[in-house]
């Protein structure tokens, strides 16, 4: 079947006309020679194209219609898979964005990036959680390492790489060591009334040196736990990409080792 590819492209052309003059003309061949095609056409699959008893002139039949649709539907497939293939050996400057506490991952990450794909430049951006996810959906980022699903859509690119826990640090000292994702969802405006001082930085190893030398209270994520379930404080440790990258792409990384 595959030498009747230029036939069906031409039926596929022709098959918005309901008669062949129109077709042909549309197509650019003589009547005579579209004729023809659809006779081969006719011959080759065992099916019938043109109802040549129509009372009127020749009309197309269900089944041209079905597999111009059969037809149409494999092409835009192929060209799908060609272009992301085409996507995949043309991105050549790749942006990810992580948390703090996964750098080690998006670094391994990054690496095999360089060695493995047709990339010339990787960028890594270690962001805070709501900054992270901003530039993810400003589409500012081709992949992201969180510890959370933004927003309540189900992302087609989306893969679990562990888990972490968030463990509570109490030294002595009063102040409140936060992030500024912590800080904006838990200590803005009322709730922050009862004048409890705070330490706010973006900066994970900031946050940890200060509870060292200086004591207070905070949250801290521990090394990342590769197998077994979510349990307990646990989060999920993320990879996820955007819905627009090539397939393609998104196969190869998903083969990465961490």
């Amino acid at each position: 079947m595959d030498h009747l590819n230029w036939e069906l492209s031409v039926l596929s052309r022709a098959i918005a006309f309901s008669n062949l003059s129109g077709a042909a003309s549309h197509v650019g061949i003589s009547q005579p020679q579209l004729s023809r095609i659809v006779s081969k056409l006719e011959s080759q699959l065992e099916v019938v194209l043109l109802d040549r008893e129509s009372k009127r002139k020749s009309a197309w039949t269900p089944a041209a219609f079905k597999l111009v649709e059969i037809y149409s539907e494999t092409f835009r497939q192929f060209h799908g898979k060609v272009s992301s293939l085409i996507h995949v050996q043309q991105l050549s400057h790749v942006k990810i964005g992580t948390l703090e506490g996964l750098t080690s991952l998006a670094s391994t990450f990054s690496h095999e990036l360089l060695k493995k794909v047709s990339v010339k430049v990787v960028e890594l951006q270690v962001e805070d959680l709501n900054d992270l996810e901003e530039l993810f959906f400003k589409r500012e980022l081709d992949f992201m390492f969180t510890i959370r699903e933004p927003g309540k859509k189900k992302f087609k690119y989306s893969k679990k790489l562990g888990f972490q826990t968030l463990e509570k640090v109490e030294k002595p000292g009063t102040t409140r060591v936060m992030s500024s994702f912590e800080f904006g969802a838990e200590m803005q405006g009322e709730k922050n009334s009862d004048g409890t001082q705070v330490f706010v930085s973006n900066s994970l190893e900031v946050r940890r040196q200060w509870l060292e030398k200086f004591g207070g209270k905070g949250v801290l994520p521990t090394e990342i736990r590769k197998d077994g379930n979510s349990k307990g404080k646990e989060v999920p440790v993320l990879l996820i990409a955007g819905d627009e990258l090539p397939a393609a792409l998104w196969q190869q990384v998903s083969s990465f080792k961490f």
